[in-house]
């Protein structure tokens, strides 16, 4: 290398330096922003797994509570029909006996028992 490159090499030199530095202190804040929204997404992420975990588990609550009162409610309509059954088997009134039967399965079929019993799918 001649002499005059040199020369102009130095000269340039701390012009270079400079822009090296402001490049690498970008660099760095870059790095430093990446870092910080990076932990703040993961927060979020989880936050969000914790949430759908609660509402699930309250989604199943509920619908343990319903299915707890579903049945209780059947118990107690079945029993009244057993009752009225009886009474009207004591009282020798047949008749009656098929009139209640038939009503109990025509409002049973109507109100779609069947679907009472069938699990929502989720």
């Amino acid at each position: 290398m001649s002499k005059n490159n040199v020369v102009e090499i130095e000269k340039d030199l701390p012009a270079h330096i400079e822009q090296l530095n402001a490049r690498m202190k970008h660099i760095e804040q870059i790095a430093k922003t990446v870092e910080m929204v990076a932990e703040k997404g993961f927060s979020v992420a989880e936050k969000y797994v914790d949430n759908k975990a609660k509402q699930e588990q309250l989604d199943l609550e509920l619908e343990d509570k319903q299915h707890k009162r579903m049945i209780l409610v059947l118990s107690g309509l079945l029993s009244m029909v057993f009752v009225l059954l009886m009474t009207a088997m004591l009282l020798k009134q047949f008749e009656l006996v098929k009139i209640i039967l038939g009503s109990t399965l025509a409002v049973g079929g109507g109100a779609g028992i069947t679907s009472l019993f069938k699990r929502k799918d989720r």
